[in-house]
């Protein structure tokens, strides 16, 4: 008789745990560890201060009174004189604004609430460039005989190219720090490996100072300041 064969079942084990199996011995004879870069994070500053060189005003026209029709067609004349001023100063389209007309009753409080009239009124808001053209368009309002005239902002005419330079400035200002930091502790700075801009860092709002030296048309006018700050959140590599 021939002797029996014993058939004994095949492991079938799951082919994820073996492939981790075999990574994990890779790692092992390669070290068992990786490595990580060495860093430093600094924040850095930048600030530039440059003068306005656009100006925006907005000038009202009103008139009080009982005739309303008569009050409007005087407030709409002092308006189309005043785009008419715009024009001849060169000022484009997307420079000039004027609102539609507002009626507003007045009331008289003391000694009792009685309506005494109504008030007529119509805006206009022009944004100029250069000082110089800002002092034409003020005095060419008063002559046109607008009495209530407001600086609405004084601005950048180009504020990415001044963006780009107080950047470049709080970048700058951050490779200074890490170098300080990396010679301090016997290292050297390498390459920058994360830059991130810090939120709710603008500047404020430029002033407009104005000095009025007569009642002719010689007026002086100083655009002030304005200051720009930005900071960065700039990480460097140790070598």
């Amino acid at each position: 008789m021939a002797p029996r064969r014993l058939h004994l079942p095949l492991l079938r084990l799951p082919l994820l745990p073996l492939l981790l199996l075999a990574s994990a011995s890779l790692i092992v004879g390669c070290g068992g560890h990786t490595t990580e870069r060495d860093t430093v994070e600094v924040a850095g500053y930048g600030e530039i201060k440059t003068t306005p060189d656009r100006f925006r005003v907005r000038a009202v026209s009103s008139r009080s009174g009982d005739d309303i029709p008569g009050m409007k067609q005087e407030v709409d004349s002092e308006i189309r004189a005043a785009l008419s001023l715009a024009e001849a100063l060169g000022l484009p389209e997307r420079q000039v604004r004027a609102t539609g007309i507002t009626i507003q009753p007045e009331w008289q409080w003391q000694p009792e609430r009685k309506l005494i009239g109504h008030r007529v009124a119509r805006d206009i808001e022009l944004a100029v460039d250069g000082i110089e053209a800002y002092a034409d368009l003020l005095e060419g309002l008063t002559q046109l005989g607008f009495t209530e005239l407001h600086q609405a902002s004084a601005e950048l005419a180009d504020p990415q190219a001044h963006e780009r330079e107080v950047l470049q400035k709080a970048v700058a200002n951050a490779r200074d720090k890490a170098e300080t930091l990396a010679q301090a502790a016997g290292r050297e700075l390498g390459e920058a490996v994360i830059i991130r801009e810090q939120s709710g860092h603008q500047g404020p709002q430029p002033m407009l100072a104005m000095a009025r030296e007569s009642a002719d048309t010689s007026s002086a006018y100083s655009a002030g300041e304005i200051t720009l700050t930005r900071q960065v959140q700039v990480r460097f590599e140790l070598k």
